[in-house]
């Protein structure tokens, strides 16, 4: 039998506050190199990452564009924010596979 899985994406207004975020230390970086500036470009590089599902920045940035421009493709169809809650059965049945 196959599940389904629920996918999170951000939202393009968190998108937005990341890829600023990461523009301001890339700055930063770039005027005054030091361990911690590096260190805080390297921590958004990754945040980025993680909330597009890619592997290095240059793909995380180009996936936060089309989110945020709604152009996006190959994601999964995502119609809420969260997704519908499980039944008490369905958590049941989550408990006992992972068991």
């Amino acid at each position: 039998m196959r599940k389904e899985m629920t996918v999170l994406l951000p939202t393009p207004a968190e998108l937005r506050r990341a890829l600023a975020r990461y523009a301001d230390a890339a700055i930063d970086d770039e005027r005054h190199s030091t361990p911690e500036n590096a260190r805080a470009r390297e921590d958004h590089a990754y945040t980025l990452c993680i909330m597009t599902g890619t592997t290095n920045i240059f793909e995380a940035m180009r996936a936060a564009d089309a989110i945020v421009e709604g152009t996006a493709t190959g994601l999964p169809a995502v119609t809420s924010r969260v997704g519908p809650a499980l039944s008490p059965a369905q958590q049941q049945d989550d408990v006992t596979e992972a068991a």
